[in-house]
């Protein structure tokens, strides 16, 4: 009975610590001019429920991209369920993909960062953008919002290595 407790209470103390971070992360995303250059931004949450979802197995990933979803619809003031249902693709591919195909080399991660981003922005910019008439909407794309994946994905690698220690230090026996 106590070795139940004992595993109820890790996993209690390691999703509570992976949703701080995920609020963390939006609060720095939608902070006003904070990790922005010029028009470029930094996407947190994406990089957040990416670690997530290559530490755990795809159900608990997309779940958690699922609430991270949630959080950038809130914050970013846009159609309600777009980023939750583009997030939660990209939570349950990311890990698949690492259980089955990709070490959790940092690398991978940059690449997968790369690649949830480019999804996620490109969608967005096909909905939020291009069909609405936007001028110039291909110098947007091109100057703007592939910087933005870039350098989100770089930085994404701090929260891996964050996300990263409180999976190896709350992991079940």
């Amino acid at each position: 009975m106590e070795s139940k407790n004992k595993r109820d209470r890790i996993l209690v103390i390691r999703w509570s610590l992976y949703i701080l971070v995920l609020l963390l992360a939006a609060a720095l995303q939608s902070t006003p001019g904070f990790f922005s250059w010029g028009e470029w931004k930094v996407f947190w949450i994406l990089g957040v429920c990416v670690a997530v979802s290559v530490q755990e197995n795809e159900f608990s990933g997309a779940l958690f991209s699922v609430l991270g979803g949630m959080l950038w619809d809130l914050t970013a003031g846009r159609t309600v369920g777009s980023f939750t249902l583009m997030l939660l693709f990209v939570g349950f591919f990311c890990s698949v993909l690492v259980q089955l195909y990709l070490k959790r080399a940092y690398i991978n991660i940059f690449l997968l960062n790369v690649g949830a981003g480019l999804v996620v922005v490109s969608l967005d910019f096909l909905f939020g953008y291009l069909m609405t008439g936007y001028p110039n909407p291909l110098q947007r794309y091109v100057q703007i919002l592939m910087p933005e994946v870039v350098v989100s994905a770089v930085l994404a690698l701090v929260t891996m290595r964050i996300i990263h220690s409180i999976a190896t230090r709350y992991s079940l026996p």
